[in-house]
């Protein structure tokens, strides 16, 4: 191998070496970047979903004190009439579900048993002190409990509320009222783009009916995109945990991030996960483009860097040292006396050693 050639192998190896370090290091700069946009983002838009669950619950908390506080309703839970109630409730309840999503207005007797349920008058007189922790606790504090319950009508936010005979010192009973977490969860979507659902653990649930059950045992509920949750179900991919999660879930030519946050009960129990999915292709696009930026600056700087230096090379070494084995195969005396066709001290001082050995070959060839 000729020495230009040797040269030009070393220097674009190194240049290339170097180059690769820093394109790697860029890489994994713009790598982490994307991945703490993903999870910033992902978390602002689930706040979205928690936020509306919580206004929900302070609305929720508000129509049941409203209600418990009305005069007529006193009087007809404190009368027993069921009937009479029914009929002054249920224009309320309507109105309710028309403009705050309510799906649950419930009202319980001083023995916590169903009393009426005004979206199913005929079915009442449960016991509910065995398995609604929320009706407990209003009924023994006499104050207004909230948060997520399930019920007869599945999972939904919900708020009891203690009441009182038109005296206000005999306590007769509780109201419950209700939110559709569908609506909540469509609200959420319309605010941020993002798909939402809950995913309930089939434990606490009685009947799952047609739901969606995954092989861990996992049930779909409430959800923006039926569709898109079931494939996400169907992956496995969606554990229980009571810390946040997130994974990634292709679907057609879509890569969705997905963030499960822990669902947990008004009585501290994980009875599932809450979902949130985005599509973050512009943030893929973005780093998509600057891997070939990286990858075009590593080849134009590995050509341009690599030329520069073997034009250096070459002008500074590789064509004096030809130069000078010309004129020593042509005329030794005459490369000997000849100039240094090079600045470099090396070149200038391996050029008098030359010269020194043409002088001295030249002695020799004199002697007798």
């Amino acid at each position: 191998m000729s020495l230009d050639r040797f040269l030009a192998f070393v220097s674009a190896l190194c240049v290339g070496l170097v180059l690769l370090l820093g394109g790697w290091l860029m890489i994994a700069d713009q790598q982490a970047l994307l991945t703490d946009a993903r999870q910033r983002e992902i978390d602002q838009t689930s706040v979205v979903f928690s936020t509306t669950m919580d206004q929900a619950a302070i609305l929720s908390a508000t129509h049941s004190e409203l209600l418990a506080a009305d005069p007529s309703i006193r009087t007809h839970l404190a009368a027993g009439s069921r009937n009479e109630l029914q009929a002054y409730a249920k224009p309320m309840f309507e109105r309710l579900a028309r403009l705050a999503g309510v799906s649950v207005v419930h009202f319980h007797d001083a023995a916590m048993k169903s009393f009426l349920r005004v979206w199913e008058p005929q079915n009442f007189g449960q016991d509910l002190s065995t398995f609604r922790p929320m009706v407990v606790a209003a009924n023994h504090d006499r104050q207004t409990q909230k948060g997520l319950e399930l019920g007869v009508r599945g999972l939904s936010l919900r708020a009891v509320s203690p009441v009182f005979d038109t005296s206000g010192s005999n306590f007769i009973g509780t109201v419950e009222v209700g939110v559709d977490l569908q609506a909540l969860a469509d609200l959420a979507k319309a605010a941020s783009g993002s798909d939402f659902a809950l995913v309930l653990d089939r434990r606490y649930l009685k009947d799952v009916g047609n739901a969606v059950v995954s092989a861990n045992g996992l049930v779909l509920d409430a959800s923006t995109d039926k569709g898109l949750f079931e494939s996400i179900l169907g992956a496995g991919k969606v554990q229980l945990s009571r810390s946040e999660l997130l994974f990634f879930h292709r679907l057609g030519d879509r890569d969705l991030t997905i963030q499960g946050r822990p669902l947990i009960d008004y009585s501290g129990n994980m009875i599932g996960t809450i979902l949130t999915v985005s599509d973050f292709g512009s943030l893929e696009s973005y780093y998509n483009r600057s891997l070939v930026t990286i990858g075009s600056v590593f080849l134009a700087g590995l050509l341009i860097v690599t030329a520069i230096f073997m034009s250096t090379v070459r002008a500074a070494v590789i064509r004096p040292l030809k130069d000078l084995a010309v004129r020593v195969k042509a005329s030794p005396e005459e490369a000997a006396k000849s100039q240094a066709t090079s600045g470099l001290k090396e070149f200038r001082d391996l050029q008098k050693a030359v010269s020194d050995a043409v002088s001295t070959r030249q002695d020799r060839a004199g002697e007798p």
